[in-house]
């Protein structure tokens, strides 16, 4: 299946990935990097395009990513997440509410013996990483919440970790506690925009994901 292309840049796109595949290439596994070498292979050349990961979503999660496409382009925009200056908003959905209609959570993250999984403390503790994210209610849907995240921090499981330990695990995540399924392989997180200055004219640039219909209760 075909990548969907939100916005195209000089030596850059933003996918739109979809939930259910990872974002690197893992043997023959449906991956983003896989279907990138397929879709961007120029016709009747052997050699294979360049596809340079800038940053990663979790399997179960859609939206917005950016793919560099050669090895510059992937380097400025390297030191751009690096030096945070990549905006970045998600929305969740979750059974339960959080604390308060808008708020912030702040937590000490780690990975767990295994580095399957995040683990979370609201007090510093040997090898945790400090990390703040942001949130409002944006709205219901039936009897559930919607939440627009803006994480400061980019740590491994953040929105997940720190929302179930707050009380409100995101709506099919089992990992982190979702007694209800989404989709196979879905869980309802996805990146609806990101901000950034375009790595080669500094131009601000904004790309926003298309709404997913979350309206039919997950089974």
């Amino acid at each position: 299946m075909e990548l969907t292309i939100l916005h195209a840049g000089k030596g850059y796109v933003v996918i739109d990935k979809p939930a259910g595949i990872a974002v690197e290439r893992n043997f023959n596994n449906d991956t983003v990097e896989a279907r990138a070498l397929v879709q961007w292979r120029r016709p009747g050349s052997t050699k294979p395009p360049y596809v340079g990961i800038v940053h990663r979503l979790d399997r179960p999660v859609s939206g917005c990513l950016i793919v560099a496409k050669n090895i510059s382009t992937l380097r400025l925009l390297n030191k751009a997440f690096e030096e945070k200056k990549v905006d970045k908003t998600y929305l969740a959905r979750t059974a339960t509410p959080l604390p308060a209609e808008k708020g912030s959570l702040k937590h000490y993250l780690a990975r767990d013996h295994k580095g399957r999984k995040a683990v979370a403390s609201k007090r510093p503790v040997a090898g945790a990483k400090e990390s703040l994210l942001h949130y409002k209610l944006v709205g219901r849907v039936e009897e559930d919440y919607l939440y627009e995240i803006t994480p400061i921090t980019g740590r491994f499981h953040q929105i997940r970790v720190q929302l179930a330990t707050a009380g409100a695990p995101i709506i099919g995540d089992v990992t982190y506690g979702s007694e209800r399924i989404y989709l196979p392989e879905c869980i309802c997180l996805r990146a609806v925009r990101l901000g950034f200055a375009d790595p080669h004219t500094g131009e601000r640039t904004e790309v926003s994901a298309p709404a997913i219909d979350w309206a039919t209760t997950p089974k």
